[in-house]
């Protein structure tokens, strides 16, 4: 059986920071991110989300984007970018948003 790890397009960047978050016909609130890839990020959220609903994900410097739940574990729901982030954009992010090393 293949681990997930294999079946990524990119590596994931492991953090946790606060992001803005929004469902349908919801206003933003913060929620924490747990990681990110240019094609999407885990999230942690006080609702259970369903697999396939459409949400926003607005993470610090960038407008917000749509996103779909590609699973669900808990409170915690991995989502796919609608239109995953230029590599050049998810590098300035990931400088931002790294936890600094040791």
């Amino acid at each position: 059986m293949a681990e997930q790890s294999e079946r990524r397009r990119s590596p994931r960047l492991a953090l946790e920071t606060d992001v803005q978050f929004r469902r349908r016909r919801e206003a933003h609130y913060a929620i924490k991110m747990h990681d990110l890839t240019p094609q999407g990020c885990k999230i942690a959220s006080p609702e259970r989300l369903d697999k396939g609903e459409m949400v926003w994900v607005q993470l610090p410097s960038l407008e917000s984007q749509a996103a779909h739940v590609k699973w669900t574990r808990s409170w915690q729901s991995g989502v796919e970018f609608d239109r995953p982030m230029h590599v050049a954009v998810f590098d300035l992010i990931a400088g931002r948003l790294a936890p600094a090393e040791a």
